[in-house]
């Protein structure tokens, strides 16, 4: 499969090693210049160093060959545009952090498939551990 991936934070870095490593065709789209590097030499990917705001950056990651983006930031915002843009390019599969419940919805609208509130789930799952 080729995946498009917005974010190298924590959760888009994991996620590109597990893809990776099952052999899936990743391309990164990452603003912050010092983690688009990072990136790069820990993989051996495609790495697009801009925003999913920029114009033609989603045709240079090939979206047309997509068959998932995967919008992994901490933005809300950020991951909005960027299942707006997916679904505009008809891609299949469509999947996004959700980082404030309120959001909800507006992912929802789009046949987002999501994960809400990540940091939640995290202490949840932290917490569950205390004796």
């Amino acid at each position: 499969m080729y995946l498009i991936v917005i974010g190298a934070e924590a959760e888009g870095r994991r996620l590109i090693d597990m893809a990776t490593s099952d052999g899936h065709e990743v391309t990164l789209i990452e603003p912050n210049e010092e983690r688009a590097r990072q990136v790069l030499k820990e993989n051996q990917i495609r790495v697009l160093q801009g925003d999913i705001a920029d114009d033609h950056i989603l045709d240079e990651a090939n979206i047309e060959r997509a068959d998932a983006v995967i919008a992994a930031t901490h933005d809300d915002s950020k991951n909005l545009m960027a299942m707006v843009l997916a679904k505009e390019f008809e891609v299949k599969t469509r999947i996004s952090l959700i980082n404030q419940q309120s959001h909800s919805s507006l992912f929802e609208h789009l046949d987002v498939k999501s994960v809400r509130d990540p940091a939640g789930i995290v202490a949840g799952y932290l917490y569950e551990h205390i004796d």
